[in-house]
């Protein structure tokens, strides 16, 4: 795996799709199964994130490399460009194992890149460090914003899609009908599908 260090720092503080909306969705009238639906609703943010390697709701993420590349990918796009979150930190372990931080004109960040790429200066190198394990950490915001009023709409359909067969299909096999799976909807998929950033240049 490229990324075997990436962790989340910071949770999102919110979900793509509130309960209200969800239940009108499911034509849930009561609150007996707010708590199931609320789980279901993290789930299918958890799943489309993993599907489509992005984020969706601000989140803080953070990364270790063991040496530094030519150019550095930063994972889950979108990265966030916005004046709270859009501080990139670069810290590295210098020859003598001191935790060093880079100032931020020591190196560019091409946020129209998708993933965003850090960059040294034009002409420029990234410095001298120890060649160890972790020895360069990144740290960056991402996702497409802080409410899921700015998460793309068909995205946020194909959740509740997802949602939906999460809420009425409470197993993985139809009960009565020989232990036959239940397939996920095709719809949905090609929703997701349509949301997918295409390969990274």
């Amino acid at each position: 795996m490229r990324y075997r260090s990436l962790k989340r720092v910071t949770d999102p503080a919110t979900e793509p799709l509130t309960l209200t909306e969800t239940k009108n969705h499911l034509r849930v009238e009561h609150d007996d199964e707010d708590t199931l639906i609320a789980t279901c609703i993290q789930a299918a943010r958890e799943y489309a994130e993993e599907y489509l390697d992005q984020t969706l709701i601000t989140t803080e993420w953070q990364m270790t490399l063991d040496k530094f590349p030519t150019n550095i990918e930063l994972p889950r796009p979108p990265a966030m460009t916005t004046a709270s979150y859009d501080d990139v930190s670069l810290s590295y372990n210098d020859d003598n194992g001191n935790i060093v931080t880079l100032s931020t004109s020591d190196y560019r960040v091409d946020n129209k890149a998708i993933p965003a790429v850090l960059r040294p200066n034009y002409a420029g190198s990234w410095p001298s460090y120890r060649a160890d394990y972790n020895s360069i950490t990144v740290t960056w915001w991402a996702g497409y914003g802080t409410s899921g009023t700015s998460v793309p709409r068909r995205l946020r359909h194909a959740m509740l899609m997802l949602v939906t067969h999460l809420y009425e299909n409470r197993s993985s096999v139809l009960v009565g009908t020989g232990f036959s799976a239940v397939p996920m909807p095709d719809s949905m998929r090609l929703l997701f599908d349509s949301c997918r950033h295409g390969v990274y240049v």
